[in-house]
């Protein structure tokens, strides 16, 4: 559903959908647990994303980039990766999956800019959600498992102080506080965060390996 952060260096933002979403809606989005993931769910994460990105972007990516960059097995490769860094605990990240059962139906993560020119202490650089839980409202309940309203002064402290730039977002901070990049022709993504208090600040970026497609920039401004 929701690709914030396309990298790959950036990376992107399953199943049948249901006849009825209601019932859906109302029962097992009930049930849903949103959680911090253990490396243990590197292989089911890798398989929600693996979907994700299929369902959100397999009608215009390169084919070839998809069969090379979007199985299953790479992205096993890369969450075991990421899961094992953010288990050391200096990540600066925030990393949440919503599960039902075994199921993880959507993921992201938030936390230490990738940017060096970044425009906020904090970036929302993944956000998923499988097509299965759109308009359930889980998008939005991952979102504010990952970036509280109001901020968390503790969470952007220890984000800053993990990458060393503390004394560098001292003034900005409170000017903007988060950023994300958004796959310009995804106005369904652009509007929903819109609703969440980001807009586009006019920062475009081109990538040159997935057809030439544009990401915009869009940012969230702190509380004054």
């Amino acid at each position: 559903m929701w690709s914030s952060g396309v990298n790959l260096r950036y990376s992107l933002h399953p199943t049948p959908l249901l006849s009825d979403p209601c019932d859906y809606a109302g029962g097992v989005l009930k049930q849903m647990v949103i959680r911090e993931p253990e490396t243990a769910d590197a292989e089911r994460i890798a398989v929600a994303h693996s979907i994700a990105a299929r369902e959100a972007y397999g009608h215009y990516f390169p084919r070839e980039w998809m069969l090379a960059r979007n199985t299953p097995e790479r992205r096993t490769e890369q969450w075991t990766e990421q899961l094992a860094t953010y288990a050391r605990g200096d990540s600066g990240w925030r990393i949440r999956i919503a599960e039902d059962g075994d199921k993880v139906l959507g993921f992201g993560i938030f936390g230490r800019p990738r940017d060096e020119d970044a425009p906020a202490p904090q970036e929302l650089h993944r956000l998923y959600v499988l097509s299965e839980a759109y308009g359930t409202g889980l998008a939005t309940r991952l979102l504010q498992a990952l970036n509280p309203e109001p901020a968390s002064s503790s969470f952007r402290s220890r984000s800053a102080s993990a990458s060393g730039d503390s004394a560098r977002w001292r003034g900005s901070a409170r000017l903007n506080r988060a950023y994300l990049w958004v796959m310009e022709n995804n106005p369904r993504a652009i509007a929903f965060y819109r609703k969440h208090g980001y807009t586009p600040d006019g920062t475009l970026k081109r990538l040159e390996n997935i057809g030439g497609h544009r990401i915009l920039r869009m940012v969230q401004k702190g509380n004054h």
